[in-house]
């Protein structure tokens, strides 16, 4: 193996009929050795080229990085995959990391997930996720048997239902039966019109899921002791940059969660949370 800057430098045996793409996060892990020169190298910055990216685009993907990836990344990386194309992971995480990379292998739809000399690696499936087919049974002599003397009995009812349509019915009408007295006319049902009332929306009715009340009005305005979470909302500043939850932000779109306010942005360094390009 090679040395990069005092670090063993990994290596790679993937084989890729199709294009390759190199995605190289961890600045702590080199680039593993093997990698073609024609492959698609990207870095942090290029996260969210991933879903523009066609289904089927990629015959191998190779990963470097310090954290697991969510599971709408992982998604969008099996549909980016050629069927039966390889993924490799390389971390400089602990074995917790290296763990929770196995697990967003499976969870991904990912199949011979296992972990080799510090890479964790995986395959498409071949097959389509989800297909189904049909096996049908072979029918025994007595099944056999049994379907015949089903199909004669349906065939001798239904000869017996032709009969008794053709009887006369007690229950029939005859053109005596009704008296002209006992019909409504139609046109008197049209012309019949009904007053249109106007209902005016009330102002006061309390929205069942908050539990602030409604004011003179219709304004709702937010109790002292709030628990609803509405005073938040009133007293929160618009222009201010929304906090991050998990921690993984800054880190790119690969580790953010599926409502992060910061999908589809670069990556930045969460010190002032300001949006700073990486290079």
């Amino acid at each position: 193996p090679l040395s990069v800057k005092g670090e063993t430098q990994p290596q790679t045996h993937m084989a890729s009929a199709g294009k390759m793409l190199c995605l190289h996060l961890d600045p702590k892990v080199p680039v593993p050795s093997g990698v073609s020169k024609d492959a698609e190298r990207w870095e942090a910055k290029d996260q969210n080229k991933l879903a523009g990216v066609s289904e089927r685009h990629f015959g191998a993907v190779l990963v470097t990085t310090p954290k697991p990836f969510s599971g709408q990344y992982m998604a969008q990386l099996l549909r980016a995959m050629e069927p039966g194309s390889k993924i490799e992971f390389h971390t400089s995480g602990d074995a917790g990391t290296v763990e929770g990379i196995e697990k967003s292998l499976l969870f991904g739809g990912f199949v011979e997930v296992k972990t080799s000399g510090g890479a964790v690696s995986g395959s498409k499936p071949a097959y389509k996720v989800g297909a189904a087919r049909k096996f049908k049974k072979k029918k025994t002599a007595t099944q056999a048997k049994d379907a015949e003397a089903k199909a004669k009995e349906e065939k001798s009812s239904e000869k017996k239902s032709e009969k008794s349509s053709e009887k006369k019915s007690v229950w029939a009408l005859g053109d005596d039966d009704l008296a002209e007295d006992d019909l409504v006319d139609e046109d008197d049902i049209l012309d019949a019109e009904i007053d249109k009332v106007d209902v005016a929306a009330p102002t006061n009715v309390r929205d069942k899921n908050k539990d602030c009340e409604v004011g003179p009005g219709g304004k709702r305005r937010a109790c002292k002791n709030c628990t609803c979470g509405f005073k938040d909302e009133v007293e929160k500043d618009p222009e201010a940059a929304p906090k991050s939850a998990c921690g993984n932000c800054g880190l790119g779109d690969a580790f953010r969660c599926s409502t992060c306010p910061y999908l589809g942005k670069p990556a930045f360094t969460s010190k002032d949370n300001v949006v700073k390009l990486v290079l």
